[in-house]
């Protein structure tokens, strides 16, 4: 969190999404409820799978291994995804990364990169949401983070149609860092997931530039 956003909190608190106390986006009595939680399945095709490995199946065409997943994509965690990406909360980003611990396996060696934002979003917004959420979740697992790639695509995809993102996304993404990069565990993150097309591209990415392994953790599935 910017010490603007310190700030601002300190002089004029979030109310929570789901009862309206003041302090917080989410208060520690409204939490446990907060998140319808998914099962472990495919990302892709939908069926249950352990640890949320993605299936033999949908692996002929995704270079991610893992997929996890916190919740769907509606009621109050599309709230608070809103806030943190439209409002300015970036506060919000401790409260998603929270989530997404709960939801991971025990990980002891892995390099957290985010996917990158488009820059006409950065503009925008005035930060990188999935680099806040990425910094704050390698601090709650205690694991290295990296801006291991950039973005060279501007196109808008909410809303696109699966063929359509394939197309826009086909060499978005180049590596950075690939010294760190080669041979490594990578966990993507990112704050939504739709077709996963961006996951994939990201994920081909990485593999090109010689990771040994690419999952990925995702707050909430469309």
């Amino acid at each position: 969190m910017s010490p603007v956003e310190a700030l601002i909190n300190l002089l004029a608190p979030h109310n929570c999404l789901a009862c309206g106390d003041e302090g917080k986006l989410v208060c520690g009595y409204c939490r446990p409820d907060f998140c319808p939680i998914l099962p472990p399945r495919c990302y892709k095709c939908k069926i249950t799978s352990g640890n949320s490995l993605v299936c033999v199946k949908c692996r002929r065409e995704s270079p991610l291994k893992h997929v996890w997943v916190c919740t769907y994509y509606t009621g109050l965690p599309k709230e608070l995804i809103h806030s943190f990406k439209f409002d300015g909360a970036q506060a919000a980003a401790t409260m998603v990364a929270g989530f997404m611990q709960e939801t991971l396996p025990y990980l002891d060696n892995a390099l957290i990169v985010p996917v990158p934002t488009a820059t006409v979003r950065l503009r925008h917004r005035g930060y990188d949401h999935t680099c806040l959420l990425a910094r704050q979740l390698s601090r709650l697992l205690n694991l290295p983070y990296a801006t291991a790639l950039a973005r060279l695509g501007q196109s808008r995809q909410v809303g696109t149609k699966r063929a359509e993102r394939l197309s826009q996304l086909t060499g978005a993404f180049y590596p950075k860092n690939t010294g760190l990069v080669k041979g490594a565990h990578i966990l993507l993150v990112d704050d939504v997931v739709t077709s996963g097309a961006t996951l994939e591209e990201a994920g081909r990415t990485l593999k090109r530039a010689g990771a040994k392994t690419v999952d990925a953790v995702v707050f909430a599935q469309k």
